[in-house]
């Protein structure tokens, strides 16, 4: 061995290996295991330590791998020589995996073959193998002698292989490394990476088999590598760090500038495939990493419910959360998840908007959880419309980036809704179809034949919807004719709706008006968007082009087509214009067709409606009337006048021929709906002026005389009567519908002119009420004309009365409608007034033209405007005019209207409720605009009616509060009335749900500005006006409103106005020191005697005692003053306690009682260990609310309503509810440190409040209150509860010896033990009683039946049979029936001694009866009974049996010897008196007339309760003073039979206490038939040998 070939060539010889050369195998002569012994032996014999011979046998080996084909044949599978030839060892391990398995040489060989790898840098020897099967020699080793140096030698290689190299050994690391070296080889790998990105996917499919801590999970990579990150990141977390690696993802993770680079890359390669972008594998991968393990996906669902803040939701929350969705498990949680989230503002309509429409190709293989999310959330949005929108704008957005088969399932589940019969889900799928249309209106066209096939289901659909749907196929009808499309749409609408116009009855006809104005609005709408205004001649060649435009065209037909076929019914004209009028004024229509519709239509109304002061008419026959002009504003000099009784009472036949629009009667149904398109086309076409017609403000109207008004009844017929009452409804109409044109945008003089109209609108209504009593059974033209149930007030309230829209042609036998009228309302020529029935004003409100918004702008006349603003006409005569109190409450209590019909409070939903009515207005303009539009238009006039509150309170608190500014009496009535409403109004606008809607901010901000502006100098305004800051206006508008609470005039309006300030501070973050001044605000309502405490309600008074205690900063202090001080005081009668506190009184201590349950409650369920300083100050909160607790369950001992003991049950149970979930916790875990303190709040507190409430549960099972018992076994169940929870905590705590538990004895409220059973007799005052009863019953002899006391009769005769005896010594008396004069059955009962069974033979029976008639008693015999009678007897017990003699001595333990003695003697009394008819017993002769006596006044008086109840009171005063003489001794006799049938049920209770009465009850048939036969075996052997005892 002088050099290392030759050493290492002898040692592998001697060994048994024939080494290959140049290109030849190696041959292994001996297994692979015995060569490697005797290698690794002959190299340690070579030296000492073997380090010479080591050396020489690496540079041997060194020198045979320098060849290529030599290094190739080692790292090969080595060759085993045989007899067969040569062949591959089964393990396949080559010559260099067998020479690593040697220890002593294994660190220098890795060495020399690492540095072999250097040897492949160049590009031709990239491809070579020799690497990959150098690091294949490598991987699983059963033992690294020196890992440390093997993990430094990797990393070096790495760092200068080439990329191919690189990623071969990165991949191999894991089967390399141990585990030891596992964080330097993850290190480096970072670094690596870091360096390099071509190496990430590599690394990352490493570093998953690595061993990784929490804090190397940060790092950067690639758009392409993401997705591998992501997988890797959420494949290899553990449940210990899953939280920071999922935090870290949403962090780190921006999918808005993913979908930026994804564009930008996608433009520079022009890649056309969107299934394999970054964002679909990126998702991908999230996808497989929320699967792959359990608690990677809740701990996800954790992350994303434990966002409580808004702004902090990203679109990969979104994102995840319909990944979520999809999977099963978790659908229903997600669901409930995201309804929660939107409605508490931390999912916003636009995140939700922008993660679809940008993201919207990606989540495509999601777009079904989107459906199927939208579906749900549209379906439970009932009570919360900001879920409604957010479905829709979920709807919509899906919509746009769906592919062809997801907008067709959209397309259905929208129609599905719509089929639904809620209005949310079909308004909500309307508006969703509505931006589906402006947004892809050519995309949406392809599915008009699925839309229109709701055609056929508009039934269940309301007017307003049948509208919207015909707007929407409108606009799709459109579509299809610009694009030429093949399509039949607007041929199928045309269909429908000439065949709705042509019907006879009135609600087709509203359908197809509807569906014409539909196609003139889509037809009709204006490209672009500018005004055409200008000459005459330019009016007129506009209008002739409307008629020549191609799409013109088609609005101008349909508009003939109403025309033509709505000329002759008034309602349906009168809808036309109304829509016409709404569609002018939304500007959306093309001047050309305003202008058209202006000639055709708007200026026949002075043709029609507009009449000179002279002119005359010619009047029909029946309706023969003066005429004069009323209310006229402009003076005398004035020529016109409104034409009303004239269009109702002239010929017709005068005015048709003069060529005006009017074909039909009544045209004064449509004179309100024709002046508001001529209003609607003169702002269109006027620069929004009503100069034109400005004179119609103060014009008159042509009305009867008014001096008839009186005695109209008389004067005039009652077919006129009814013209009357109709032409006072058609003024109150045109006055309203003027002021609500002249009202837009209106100076003083105007506003002025519109209060004088007013305040003639109520006197009118005055006038109509008083025509109204005389036309019994009016019924206005609108309700004349419609014949059929309209679709809009098909689900509304129903008018009583004859204004019944259900019942306007209902006719009845004897009850003729007033008025006949054909199909297309033509009136018959005969009046008749057949009904009877009076009509209120009020029923009219549904006919009377609504205000619109506004008019409300009058509110701003604060002060009366003068003579030198406004000319006073002959109308008025007063220098100044003014906003009065009679019209101010007129227009508030229409807005309050307004405001609860579109503002609706949020209510419990309850399917199963009744449905409260909607309100009896018209609100057909209110329908069409959206609550949000409602808000903003209102929140106009907010600052208005702030002032005007404030000027009322300071009227009511002034001195001289019987003149107003203008020096006029005050009407105090109305002006509280005012107050009221005014402050209602303002409450429902703060109550409003959807004002706490996230996407609401600027209303709310909008509505504290309007609170807060009263009083502000123009430099405070200004800053409100430009403030930005919630809670800046907040405080402003808070300081407003405490300013009023001085003022307020009673209880009442105190309470309004702390709740108003209540839903003020809601809407911002809460301030404690404004919270303070609130509280304090309630503490000076409570303070102040108010007049009439009496007529205060129970929940306001709670409502102001809760906000004084809730909003306090020291609110358990407050409670403890109450419980402790105030509540005791007054129980004691302290007179100094009523001057501190006036509302606590006698009716109103159960409501403060409640009111501190209800607070504690609450204070203890936000108890919370963090919100101490220190752990004494929590014990010590702790300490005072368990005495607050144990103070009020004591007052049930000095105040025992049965009011106060319900409360105490109910609200105690959820206050040992959260007091076991919040607070035993914190002291289990403190437990060892404050033993002292939780013992003295467990005995002294705690024990003593539940012995009180187990008194209050005995109480109320001994009184029998079934509102009390019912709530006895939940606090039962919690108080053992309780108990059970502290057990536990000392037992965890090792004190369980300090706890036990015993028989806690039964108390009533006084501390009294009572038994806890029934109550109880003793045996001897029984014996006594009995005794001494019969014994003075047999010296007064006979005495007559008088009824039985209640407590006798009251039990049922089978139920005292089977408490009075066991049940075999049950006495069963026969019981028969007859009918008596009255048609009523009388009862009669046969009755024997105890002891004897009598056999129900008709011998012994009658001698029975013949026994009781000599007494005097009203007994009836078998024989008047009938057969079937006889057949079914009732039974009924009549004495109880004794016991057996062994049971008596038993029964008699414990007994003193005196008074068993006494009980033995009355015992053997009774025995001798048992069987007073046997033969052999004669010595008991005389007991049984007595005890006969006794058993048959029982029966006579159970006999004579129905008998007695036929006859007259006088035949009772008949019987004279002998009943009176005998009633004592009846009632105790009664008395006596009773406390015997009491002793013996606590005798059988006491064998048998587990004694069920209510199975014995139900059992009592099948008993009776049981004794029954008893009874009939043991017959004849008791009649034999006598009783047997």
């Amino acid at each position: 061995m002088n050099n290392g070939a030759g050493s290492f060539n002898a040692i592998c010889e001697q060994a048994g290996l024939e080494l290959g050369h140049n290109g030849a195998p190696n041959v292994l002569n001996v297994e692979p295991s015995r060569f490697q012994r005797e290698a690794s032996r002959l190299i340690q014999r070579g030296g000492a330590s073997g380090a010479s011979c080591v050396e020489s046998f690496l540079e041997g080996l060194q020198e045979h791998l320098e060849d290529a084909d030599n290094l190739r044949i080692c790292l090969i599978p080595i060759i085993k020589s045989s007899d067969k030839g040569q062949q591959a060892f089964s393990n396949s391990e080559s010559l260099v995996r067998i020479l690593l398995s040697i220890d002593i040489i294994q660190p220098g060989l890795m060495e020399a073959l690492l540095e072999r790898i250097f040897g492949f840098l160049s590009d031709e020897e990239k491809e070579s193998p020799i690497p990959k099967l150098i690091l294949q020699q490598m991987r699983w080793l059963n033992n690294i002698i020196e890992p440390t140096q093997l993990s430094a030698k990797l990393l070096e290689v790495i760092g200068v292989s080439s990329i191919t190299i690189q990623r071969d050994i990165v991949t191999s690391l894991p089967e390399i490394v141990p585990d030891s070296e596992h964080k330097t080889v993850v290190l480096g790998l970072f670094e690596l990476m870091e360096s390099s990105s071509d190496l990430m996917v590599p690394i990352l499919d490493a570093l998953s088999n690595l061993n990784l801590q929490s804090d190397m999970l940060a790092f950067s990579a690639e758009l392409d590598d993401l997705p591998i990150v992501i997988k890797f990141l959420l494949q290899t977390v553990e449940p210990e760090n899953v939280g920071d690696v999922i935090e870290t993802i949403r962090m780190k993770l921006d999918f808005r500038s993913i979908n930026k680079l994804q564009k930008s890359s996608r433009t520079k390669t022009k890649k056309a495939a969107t299934n394999q972008t970054p964002e679909v594998l990126i998702l991908d991968a999230l996808k497989t990493g929320i699967r792959f393990q359990k608690f990677v996906m809740d701990a996800w669902f954790k992350a994303l419910a434990a966002i409580s803040k808004p702004g902090q939701h990203k679109v990969i929350d979104v994102m995840v959360m319909f990944i979520l969705y999809s999977i099963v498990s978790l659908k229903k949680k997600v669901e409930v998840m995201i309804r929660k989230k939107i409605i508490e503002g931390l999912l916003t309509r636009k995140l939700l908007e922008d993660t679809i429409l940008v993201h919207g190709v990606s989540l495509r293989e999601y777009m079904s959880a989107v459906l199927s999310i939208s579906e749900n959330l549209l379906r439970s949005s009932q009570n919360h419309p900001i879920v409604a929108r957010t479905a829709s704008a979920l709807y919509t957005s899906a919509f746009q980036v769906s592919d062809a088969y997801y907008r067709q399932e959209i397309v259905g589940s929208l129609l599905v809704h719509i089929g639904s019969g809620s209005n949310v889900e079909i308004d909500a799928s309307l508006a969703v179809l509505q931006d589906i249309v402006q947004v892809s209106r050519s995309t949406l066209n392809e599915y008009s034949l699925f839309i229109k096939g709701v055609l056929d289901y508009m039934d269940n659909l309301s007017l307003e919807q049948i509208r919207l749907f015909f707007v929407i196929l409108g606009s799709l009808a459109r579509e299809d004719e610009i694009s030429c499309d093949s399509g039949t749409l607007i041929t199928d609408l045309n269909i429908l709706i000439r065949k709705q116009l042509s019907n006879p009855t009135v609600q087709s006809k509203k359908i197809g008006v509807m569906g014409a104005i539909a196609l003139v609005q889509a037809f009709g709408v204006t490209e672009n968007g500018g005004d055409e205004k200008g000459s005459s001649s330019q009016a007129v060649a506009s209008h002739r082009q409307a008629e020549v435009d191609p799409l013109l065209k088609i609005s101008v037909q349909y508009l003939h087509m109403i025309k033509e076929y709505c000329q002759r019914s008034a309602v349906c004209l009168a809808m036309t214009f109304d829509e016409l009028a709404s569609m002018v004024l939304s500007r959306k229509l093309d001047p050309k067709l305003v202008i058209w519709i202006k000639e055709e239509f708007s200026n026949q109304f002075a043709e029609t409606f507009v009449c000179g002061v002279n002119e005359t008419f010619t009047m029909k026959p029946t309706r023969n009337i003066a005429m004069e002009r009323w209310m006229n504003l402009d003076g005398p000099e004035s020529e016109l006048s409104i034409s009303i009784m004239p269009s109702l009472c002239a010929d017709l036949s005068k005015i048709a021929s003069q060529g005006t629009l009017i074909e039909t009667a009544d045209g004064a149904v449509y004179l309100c709906s024709l002046f508001k398109l001529l209003q609607a086309t003169e702002k269109a076409t006027s620069d929004d002026g009503l100069d034109d017609i400005d004179g119609l403000l103060g014009c008159g109207i042509t009305m009867f005389k008014h001096e008839y008004l009186e005695d109209i009844s008389e004067v005039y017929s009652p077919e006129i009567c009814h013209a009357a009452a109709q032409g006072l409804l058609c003024a109150i109409n045109w006055f309203r519908e003027i002021s609500n044109a002249f009202s837009y945008d209106a100076g003083d003089q105007t506003l002025a002119r519109i209060i004088l109209r007013l305040q003639q609108i109520s006197e009118m209504e005055e006038m109509l009420r008083h025509v109204l009593k005389s036309v019994p059974g009016f019924r206005p033209l609108e309700a004349i004309h419609v014949k059929s149930k309209d679709p809009v007030t098909r689900s509304g309230p129903v008018i009583g009365g004859s204004l019944s829209l259900s019942s306007a042609f209902s006719i009845s036998q004897g009850k003729q409608s007033s008025r006949t009228m054909d199909v297309d309302g033509t009136p018959s020529v005969r009046f008749t007034t057949a009904s009877s029935e009076m009509v209120t004003l009020e029923s009219l409100s549904p006919y009377m033209r609504e205000f619109e918004i506004d008019l409300f702008q009058v509110l701003r006349v604060h002060q009366p405007i003068t003579r030198e603003i406004f000319e006073v006409s002959e109308y008025n005569k007063n220098n100044t005019v003014q906003l009065r109190y009679p019209e101010l409450r007129f227009l508030l209590k229409d807005l309050l209207a307004k405001i609860t019909f579109k503002l609706p409070a949020p209510v419990a939903h309850n399917p199963f409720a009744k449905k409260l009515a909607a309100p009896i207005t018209n609100n057909s303009a209110l329908i069409r605009m959206s609550s949000a539009d409602f808000m903003k238009q209102v929140l106009k006039i907010v600052p208005h009616i702030v002032t005007k509150t404030r000027m009322i309170l300071h009227l009511l608190f002034s001195d001289d509060e019987d003149m107003d500014q203008s020096s006029e009496p005050v009407d105090h009535v109305a002006v509280r009335e005012c107050l009221s409403i005014s402050l209602k109004a303002l409450l429902s606008l703060l109550s409003w749900s959807e004002l706490r809607a996230s996407d609401q901010k600027a209303i709310r901000l909008d509505m504290l500005k309007a609170l807060a502006m009263d009083l502000a100098s123009e430099e405070q305004l200004a800053a409100i006006q430009n403030s930005i800051n919630l809670s800046t206006m907040a405080v402003e508008a808070f300081n407003n409103l405490a300013k009023w609470r001085e003022m307020m005039p009673n209880f009442e309006t105190s309470a309004m106005l702390l709740e108003m300030i209540d839903k003020m501070l809601d809407l911002v973050p809460p301030s404690q020191e404004t919270m303070v001044k609130a509280s304090t605000l309630a503490t000076g309502v409570l303070s102040y005697s108010w007049p009439s405490t009496n007529i205060i309600k129970s929940d306001r008074l709670a409502y102001v005692l809760g906000q004084q205690i809730g909003k306090s900063d020291v609110r358990l202090e407050m409670i403890n003053q109450y419980i402790t001080k105030v509540l005791p005081s007054f129980l004691d009668q302290d007179e100094d306690l009523s001057e501190q506190h006036p509302m606590l009184t006698t009716q109103t201590f159960t409501t403060y009682t409640k009111v501190m349950y209800v607070q504690l409650v609450g204070v203890v369920s936000e108890f919370t260990e963090d919100h101490f300083d220190s752990i004494d100050v929590a014990f010590s909160h702790v300490s005072d609310l368990s005495l607050c607790f144990q103070k009020l369950a004591a007052f049930v001992k000095s105040n025992d309503k049965r009011e106060v003991l319900a409360v105490t049950l109910k609200h105690s149970k959820i206050f040992m509810d959260q007091f076991i979930k919040r607070v035993l916790p914190f002291m289990g875990v403190h437990f060892r440190g404050h033993q002292d303190t939780v013992a003295k709040i467990f005995k002294n507190y705690l024990q003593s409040a539940t012995r009180s409430l187990q008194n209050v549960c005995g109480h109320a099972k001994a009184s029998r209150e079934q509102s009390l018992t019912a709530m006895v076994p939940a606090i039962r169940k919690t108080m053992e509860s309780l108990i059970f929870e502290v057990k536990l905590m000392l037992e965890n705590n090792d004190a369980s010896a300090a706890f036990w538990l015993g028989n806690l004895k039964h108390r009533n409220l006084a501390g009294e033990e009572i038994s806890s059973q029934l109550p109880l007799i003793s045996e001897d005052e029984q014996d006594e009683d009995l005794a001494d009863e019969i014994e003075s019953m047999s010296e007064d002899g006979e005495t007559s039946g008088r009824r039985p006391t209640k407590a006798a009769s009251g039990m049922n005769p089978k139920k005292r049979a089977r408490a009075a005896t066991p049940k075999k010594k049950q006495v069963r008396a026969s019981t028969t029936t007859r009918t008596v004069a009255g048609g009523k059955p009388a009862k009669a009962t046969a009755t024997t001694t105890a002891g004897k069974k009598v056999a129900g033979t008709p011998k012994k029976r009658k001698q029975i009866e013949r026994d009781a008639e000599s007494e005097g008693a009203r007994v009836h015999t078998l024989s008047d009974m009938s057969e079937d009678e006889a057949k079914e007897p009732e039974r009924s017990a009549v004495h109880a049996s004794e016991a057996d003699d062994d049971d008596d001595d038993n029964d008699d333990e414990g007994i003193p010897l005196v008074r068993r003695r006494k009980a033995s003697k009355k015992r053997a009394l009774r025995d001798e008196s048992a069987d007073p008819e046997a033969e052999d017993d004669e010595a008991n002769e005389d007991i049984l007339p007595v005890r006969r006596k006794l058993v048959k006044k029982r029966a006579v008086r159970e006999e004579s309760i129905d008998l007695e109840d036929e006859e007259d009171e006088d035949e009772e005063e008949d019987e004279g003073d002998d009943e009176e003489e005998e009633s004592e001794e009846d009632e105790y006799a009664d008395r006596a039979l009773q406390e015997e049938d009491e002793r013996a049920e606590r005798r059988r209770r006491i064998r048998n206490p587990y004694i069920d009465d209510y199975a014995d009850q139900d059992d009592d048939e099948e008993d009776y038939d049981d004794d029954e036969e008893e009874e009939d075996g043991e017959g004849s052997e008791d009649e034999d040998d006598g009783d047997s005892c």
